[in-house]
């Protein structure tokens, strides 16, 4: 993996569907495998489950969760550019491809 990948990071309730019967999780993967195919190894994404032990590490995601923003929240390079609505493979790459583009 490159040095410093383009951090995208989903973060959705544990386990629930995202429609049609797949998880989130299994959404994110599937995103997730798209992006490799398109940007290589300069792409990492994760899915993070809210309120394990790795969202506490968000604490202005939880805090932005606690104030209404409804899941799941996608962001890149810690800016949020999707809430509340279902994965868009072409929201995430346009703002991996924006993120490259500003040098990272």
């Amino acid at each position: 993996m490159a040095a410093n990948p383009v951090a995208v990071t989903v973060f959705a309730a544990p386990d629930a569907s995202c429609g049609h019967g797949q998880t989130w999780s299994a959404a994110t993967a599937y995103i997730g495998g798209r992006l490799r195919r398109r940007f290589g190894d300069r792409v990492a994404i994760e899915h993070v489950e809210i309120f394990t032990p790795r969202s506490f590490e968000f604490p202005d995601v939880l805090a932005a969760i606690e104030a209404g923003t409804p899941l799941p929240i996608v962001r890149v390079e810690g800016r949020t550019v999707s809430e509340g609505v279902k994965l868009s493979e072409g929201v995430v790459a346009r703002a991996v491809e924006a993120a490259l583009a500003n040098g990272h």
